[in-house]
């Protein structure tokens, strides 16, 4: 379906949008605060000042003590010293009356306000930048807790007030997260441990009942044995998410297009056995990680593309490095249309998109897209999903590049 453009201009749009959009940090409006009341103090003054020497009366210059005549006063000489009140204190500036006096003083004070406006500024952000470090702290350890990492605390110092408040209260809010997250990934892994014996074992009996079983008896015992297996990926899936959530990634350079590599060989056969032809294009993609759960991402991903698909698709693999953006792996598949509804909750476990596979005997587990958002949350990369007009989705994983912080 193609969009239709609105007619008329969209200039005035834009700039509208370009203005919305333009903001004043904190720091520049304290910085910009400082320096107006500043600058707005000196204007007063130099103003008070100017009202009052306009309005003085008429005053003349008191004559120095060592003059022991009186000056010689006629109808056209002033009544005041001319040596010291004509005298060019500045080149090309000659004091000679009150309107003169008045109009030095503007020159000055214009000057001392813009070396007030200037002054203002440079110890208003200095002052704005030393009060608000601690934000810029709690800043980004919200950051690190938005990417998973709920071990860091900040431990602000400094003397008690409403930012050392705000830091306790953030590391007290950081300590029950991990706490919860800690409990909940314990129950994960001891649940899931607890499963595998008993499915083990219930494997095994199904085994031995399907080798003496008779014509009427092999379908459901066949059956049977479908659904265990199918807990039994369901508790490895528990397992692999619990590990990726507790595990530190243990980062270095991993060549991205190497690992796709051996993953398309992995998953060629049940590519075939599906029907669904593989495309590719590696280019040199070298990346910071961990190589395992690279390898865990890009297979799920491509799994993913293969079992949600249809006999006769395809499922097309990308690698690219970027040195601006960072590192770009994408997972492009045809298959069933996805609502844009659901993409956000495509990383949820256990969910199942309308359109998709929801078959109890689909091999799918509703766990690998999980597992691949965790993943990239520990590499602290961007999993973006976008549905295909024709039907299918389009997976990408930007990493960020070796110099972001």
């Amino acid at each position: 379906m193609s969009a239709t453009r609105p007619t008329g201009s969209t200039e005035p749009n834009r700039l509208k949008l370009s203005v919305e959009g333009f903001r004043l940090t904190l720091r520049t409006r304290l910085a910009l605060t400082y320096a107006g009341l500043l600058t707005l103090a000196g204007a007063l003054m130099m103003l008070i000042v100017y009202v009052v020497v306009g309005y003085l009366p008429t005053y003349a210059f008191a004559v120095p003590a060592t003059t022991a005549e009186p000056l010689q006063t006629t109808p056209t000489e002033p009544l005041y010293d001319t040596g010291i009140a004509a005298a060019e204190t500045i080149p090309g500036l000659i004091v000679s009356s009150r309107s003169d006096v008045q109009t030095l003083i503007l020159i000055i004070a214009a000057i001392l306000l813009v070396l007030l406006a200037g002054g203002g500024t440079w110890a208003g952000w200095a002052l704005a930048g030393r009060m608000l470090r601690p934000l810029q702290e709690v800043n980004a350890a919200a950051h690190r807790a938005a990417r998973g990492h709920l071990d860091h605390r900040i431990a602000l110092a400094g003397p008690k007030d409403e930012l050392t408040d705000l830091a306790d209260t953030f590391d007290e809010m950081l300590e029950g997260l991990e706490r919860s997250f800690g409990t909940y990934r314990r129950f994960a892994a001891n649940a899931s441990h607890e499963l595998r014996t008993p499915l083990a074992t219930t494997r095994a009996m199904l085994d031995v009942a399907l080798s003496g079983a008779d014509a009427h008896e092999r379908p459901l015992l066949e059956r049977l044995r479908e659904t265990n297996e199918r807990s039994i990926d369901t508790v490895e899936s528990l397992l692999d998410l619990t590990e990726v959530d507790a595990a530190s990634a243990d980062h270095g350079i991993v060549q991205l297009e190497q690992v796709a590599t051996f993953v398309l060989a992995e998953v060629a056969e049940e590519a075939e056995a599906a029907g669904v032809r593989i495309d590719y294009r590696l280019s040199t993609t070298p990346v910071s990680g961990d190589a395992s759960l690279l390898r865990q991402l890009l297979f799920n991903l491509i799994q993913n593309g293969v079992r949600h698909n249809e006999p006769g698709g395809w499922v097309r693999v990308t690698t690219e490095s970027r040195p601006r953006t960072g590192a770009e792996l994408r997972v492009e598949n045809s298959g069933a249309f996805v609502a844009d509804a659901d993409l956000e909750s495509l990383t949820d476990p256990f969910f199942r998109a309308r359109g998709r596979s929801t078959a109890s005997t689909s091999k799918g587990r509703g766990l690998g897209l999980s597992i691949v958002k965790a993943i990239t949350d520990r590499h602290d990369a961007t999993l973006r999903f976008a549905a295909r007009e024709e039907g299918g989705l389009v997976a990408t994983v930007v990493f960020p590049p070796d110099d972001a912080p």
